[in-house]
């Protein structure tokens, strides 16, 4: 893994709330017309008692449109924008990316653009302790239950989701239903260096 910071932009859909209980419903919603706010955060160090926020941001995930792949099916469209600041040296910047997404079965499928006839599988729609898929290259699988503190509030029972690289890096996930990711969280150390990512929901609305 390169030492060069990485700043993920990863928006998924998730709902505010303090002290919220699953309320059944979509893993993942699909819902045109939603909007999730969250804060990133990465931090980096060569002591993990001592490391020194290196980027902030925010990313907004918006279910615009609905659309048709080339090859028929229907997909939701999200359009991801990202700002991050850079505070060695002191730089600002935005991004803008898109996504389309589907319920294909048991399964949340993603696609890079409307002429993608394969995409990928990025969650099951009823999590269950043990499954497993795979993401790319990655394997992902569900490892448990737990609360989720973030700062749109405290989630209970979410599903913890461990997403691990070809190149052995974990990433975790938290899922809760009817609401969608509530956070995204990784850290790995190379050669004395460590970096530690942080992606939290702030608010939300679900249409």
């Amino acid at each position: 893994m390169t030492r060069a910071l990485v700043f993920a932009a990863i928006a998924v859909a998730a709902l505010a709330g303090v002290n919220c209980s699953p309320a059944g419903g979509d893993i993942f919603p699909l819902s045109v017309g939603s909007v999730w706010n969250m804060d990133v955060v990465l931090m980096a160090g060569t002591a993990a008692a001592a490391l020194d926020t290196m980027q902030t941001g925010t990313a907004v995930s918006t279910a615009v449109d609905k659309a048709n792949l080339a090859t028929g099916p229907e997909v939701i469209k999200f359009r991801n924008d990202v700002t991050v600041r850079i505070l060695m040296p002191d730089t600002t910047y935005t991004m803008t990316t898109y996504a389309y997404y589907r319920e294909d079965g048991d399964w949340i499928l993603s696609y890079a653009d409307l002429d993608d006839s394969i995409g990928d599988t990025v969650m099951v729609t009823s999590p269950s302790v043990g499954k497993t898929w795979h993401q790319g290259t990655s394997t992902v699988e569900v490892i448990g239950q737990e609360d989720v503190s973030v700062p749109a509030g405290t989630f209970k029972n979410a599903w913890k989701v461990k997403l691990t690289t070809n190149t052995a890096m974990e990433m975790f996930y938290w899922f809760v239903g009817g609401t969608g990711m509530v956070k995204l969280h990784y850290e790995f150390t190379d050669m004395g260096y460590t970096q530690v990512y942080d992606q939290s929901l702030t608010s939300a609305t679900i249409k």
